[in-house]
């Protein structure tokens, strides 16, 4: 068999304002975040692993990511290939699927959370399976009985509210959920679950489209699942073991993507001259302009706090580095390779360190204001 290649060190001296703003954070409770947006292609996955991958690797932090995208994407890129194969050749793979399915049957919650640890990246995950998606009917149908403050489906709702309680006992600084592009019962689960929620953006139309739909949707979530605890016959218990209610929104991070080759042609009215522009750019920077003012106009209501910078940061488009860390399983500030790969590496580390410390000082403000 052969050996992988080892990978680049991804140890990265912090700053004193760095150790001093973690240590702030992980002096307290269990941070949960999840990363969602239902429009997909925006970048979502990547930007989980190696944002969890700086935060584990380079500012110590005990992380868990868990998997809930029935596709397991983040599974894929984090795992290496031969361990996912075998993985998925079981009948039965310790996943996230092992976390749910006792409630299908009647058992209740599951007593142990399925973890293991992936060196290159630092983190513990609890892996996808396509199995998830079996679930989405049973969420569904209970969530109905949720909103009327029935404990059956407050308890089926609150499943992943129950793996963070577990996560929390465990003593991890920070929990990451990977989610798919949908507004199903699956992902209003993991949301009902969470203490913030980060929206992962490419600059296009559609995405301004998913900020209304995200901004509208989770508040009447919220709204429903308020309702259905204080029905409910154990409210106080309830509410001890979710943040219902409490979900906010911690940033946003937009994902730039490479200008096409190739320019619009027109002619100047009075000279006649033939003027060529960059076909991408004009409308690329139109829409990037509004971005920050159509968060505020659709997710303000649910902003952690009033002083945050909601914008996390610019991923800019790197080249061939996104797709040579998906093959050697490793975060882009690992990947080995010279060259043009030096620079690359040099910029991701940048770039995911800038948001890791905009992501903590959210964090920080927000907590500060309870």
């Amino acid at each position: 068999m052969a050996t992988s290649k080892r990978a680049r060190s991804s140890n990265i001296e912090l700053t004193k304002e760095d150790t001093d703003l973690i240590e702030k954070i992980t002096n307290s409770k269990t941070k949960t975040t999840c990363f969602f947006n239902n429009k997909g292609g925006v970048g979502k996955t990547t930007l989980v692993a190696n944002l969890g991958a700086e935060l584990s690797l380079n500012f110590k932090a005990k992380v868990l990511i868990v998997d809930a995208d029935p596709q397991c994407n983040l599974t894929q890129y984090v795992l290496p290939e031969e361990e996912t194969q075998e993985l998925y050749a079981q009948d039965n793979p310790d996943s996230i699927y092992t976390v749910i399915r006792p409630l299908s049957l009647g058992k209740g919650y599951e007593s142990e959370l399925p973890i293991r640890y992936v060196a290159n990246f630092g983190f513990d995950v609890i892996v996808g399976d396509p199995r998830l998606a079996l679930q989405e009917d049973l969420l569904a149908g209970d969530w109905r009985d949720a909103k009327g403050g029935g404990m059956r489906g407050i308890r089926t709702t609150f499943v992943f509210a129950e793996l963070i309680k577990k996560a929390s006992e465990l003593k991890y600084d920070f929990v990451f959920f990977d989610m798919g592009p949908s507004l199903g019962a699956i992902n209003r689960a993991v949301l009902l679950a969470m203490e913030y929620f980060v929206v992962p953006m490419s600059i296009d139309v559609f995405s301004l489209w998913a900020i209304k739909n995200i901004g509208s949707t989770v508040s009447v979530w919220k709204k429903d699942l308020d309702t259905g605890i204080r029905l409910s016959e154990e409210p106080t218990e309830l509410s001890q073991l979710s943040p219902a209610g409490k979900l906010k929104f911690l940033g946003y991070v937009t994902q730039q993507h490479k200008e096409r080759s190739g320019y619009d042609t027109f002619h100047e009215e009075t000279s006649g001259e033939e003027i060529k522009t960059k076909r991408r750019v004009q409308a690329y920077e139109a829409i990037g302009e509004i971005f920050p003012s159509k968060i505020e106009e659709h997710l303000t209501s649910l902003y952690a706090s009033k002083r945050m910078n909601p914008h996390l940061g610019d991923i800019r488009h790197l080249g061939s580095l996104a797709p040579k860390s998906q093959s050697q399983h490793v975060p882009m500030i690992s990947v080995s390779g010279t060259g043009n790969y030096t620079r690359l590496r040099k910029s991701a580390r940048e770039l995911y360190r800038d948001i890791a410390r905009r992501y903590l000082e959210n964090i920080l403000i927000s907590r500060d204001e309870k």
